[in-house]
């Protein structure tokens, strides 16, 4: 009996501090997909469209955390000046149209870029690509939503797991 004890306390232990880690990271998740998808709707509004060239494609695979893809792209703005942009990253469904065996079956594609940001050293957060907007707006969306339920949950569960409780004396008989 006090294995079984043992091992419900282990386990609320450590959902106790599943419940914290859910009220802090939930927040920050829904915060970063929301800032994500104010930049992109703005590029949107003010950036200029052009063709843009890829010039590579990465596969980054990581144990636990899936499989990532990036490009790296460029193109000549209108007055002829080149601009780059690395590390822009793309969903799994253009990543399947974009590499076929293991290489690029497109040379190019359409992108939106903030005029006189896209040369910073963060110019690729002010690049989107045209094909894959869709398919990031619904990522960011869905991802808002499971931040703020994780942030709303982990905050009652949280609340709940710390609050102060009152202790039976036992009575002697």
């Amino acid at each position: 009996m006090e294995e079984v004890e043992g091992m419900v306390g282990w386990i609320l232990g450590k959902l106790k501090w599943i419940m914290v880690l859910c009220a802090v990271g939930g927040p920050i998740v829904a915060l970063a997909c929301w800032q994500d998808g104010h930049r992109r709707r703005d590029v949107m509004a003010m950036g200029v469209q052009t063709e843009a060239a890829i010039d590579s494609a990465t596969r980054v695979k990581r144990r636990r955390g899936g499989t990532t893809y990036k490009l790296d792209l460029s193109w000549a703005d209108r007055g002829g000046l080149r601009h780059k942009a690395e590390g822009v990253s793309i969903s799994h469904a253009l990543a399947a149209q974009l590499i076929v065996d293991d290489r690029l079956a497109v040379a190019s594609l359409p992108i939106k870029y903030i005029m006189g940001e896209a040369g910073s050293p963060k110019g690729d957060e002010n690049v989107i690509v045209l094909d894959d907007t869709a398919h990031q707006e619904q990522t960011d969306r869905e991802l808002i939503y499971v931040g703020s339920g994780a942030g709303v949950i982990g905050l009652i569960g949280a609340g709940l797991f710390f609050l102060p409780r009152r202790r039976r004396e036992a009575v002697a008989a």
